[in-house]
């Protein structure tokens, strides 16, 4: 037998079952960590252990389940997509579904959708196509920021693991543009060809950089040390950079094409800067460079806003109370 955040997994079955003195908990995340455990449902669940103040009253479930009966027993069950596109499964009665990737594959979704009691969709289109195509509880519910995933400047000096975190490395703005992602898609797949956009971006500045395996801490110390934190996404999606690079506190240019941005009470030139032509890119950036009062001015308006009302503490509290979960004040 081995023990996996408080579950006990059969070696024949591999269906886990909550020990028998183990009290029912309130909230079970149900995602499969082995694929990435530094995504969204990583910092949703954090969220709520650390922030939300639930350590002793959440779980977390990793392995694929057929049928609602193989589930320990909660009051509440929520799950995320984690990028198992071909698992089909059952709902348990009382949950909630997060799709956070309408943009990326939507019919899989939709039909997921129709299982659960709460549907969120982390993308405003997505959430309207699917009230559209009868899932009426369908709610838009934005990514967002964790300050423990996403620290800015002075929450790295004040860390009381700098010397680890930091390494070698200084806090000082040393590069023009920073952007951590994936390069990995065509034109075909991509509205927004990030290669093609890169290129011509880094070609104009050529004390730049990009990472693609950089998360949380390592990802903050790199943004930190831009002047400018790159944003493009996918299928104009209002992605996590958006909000990781304004928790860091540096200075946000996005593509304006991206959907729902000011709806959530963000200004373009107050909390961040935008383009919508490759050219309208490069004189923002030269723009930012040149002006570093007033990039930082933006730099940390967007920050306070973001921290201020866009964090997975406060979605997934939404989610939570939502359905009937009371949460200790």
């Amino acid at each position: 037998m081995v023990f996996l955040h408080g579950l006990t997994v059969g070696p024949t079955s591999g269906s886990p079952m909550l020990l028998k003195r183990q009290r029912m908990k309130k909230i079970a995340f149900i995602y499969n960590s082995d694929i990435r455990n530094n995504g969204t449902p990583t910092l949703c669940f954090n969220s709520v252990k650390y922030q939300l103040g639930l350590s002793n009253d959440v779980i977390r479930l990793t392995t694929p389940f057929a049928a609602p009966q193989e589930l320990p027993k909660a009051e509440f069950y929520i799950h995320i997509d984690d990028g198992r596109d071909d698992l089909k499964w059952e709902a348990p009665e009382n949950s909630a579904y997060y799709a956070i990737d309408t943009h990326l594959g939507y019919d899989f979704r939709k039909e997921k959708a129709k299982q659960f009691k709460y549907v969120y969709c982390a993308q405003k289109e997505g959430a309207e196509r699917m009230r559209d195509d009868g899932i009426p509880q369908a709610l838009w519910l934005p990514l967002a920021c964790n300050h423990m995933a996403h620290p800015n400047l002075s929450e790295l000096m004040n860390h009381p693991g700098k010397e680890t975190i930091l390494g070698p490395w200084s806090l000082d703005k040393e590069w023009d543009v920073g952007f951590v992602g994936f390069l990995g898609r065509s034109p075909e797949e991509d509205r927004n060809c990030r290669v093609e956009w890169l290129d011509y971006l880094f070609g104009e500045f050529s004390n730049s950089w990009f990472a693609s395996d950089c998360f949380f801490e390592n990802m903050s110390i790199r943004y930190i040390r831009s002047r400018v934190g790159y944003n493009i996404s996918i299928k104009n999606d209002l992605n996590m950079r958006f909000f990781e690079v304004m928790s860091s506190g540096t200075c946000l240019l996005t593509n304006t094409t991206v959907d729902g941005v000011h709806d959530l009470g963000f200004e373009e030139g107050v909390d961040f800067l935008g383009y919508a032509t490759k050219d309208e890119m490069i004189d923002k950036v030269q723009w930012a460079l040149d002006n570093p009062m007033e990039r930082e001015a933006i730099a940390k308006s967007g920050h306070e806003k973001c921290r201020k009302f866009h964090t997975y503490e406060l979605r997934m509290k939404k989610i939570i109370e939502n359905a009937g979960i009371k949460l200790a004040a």
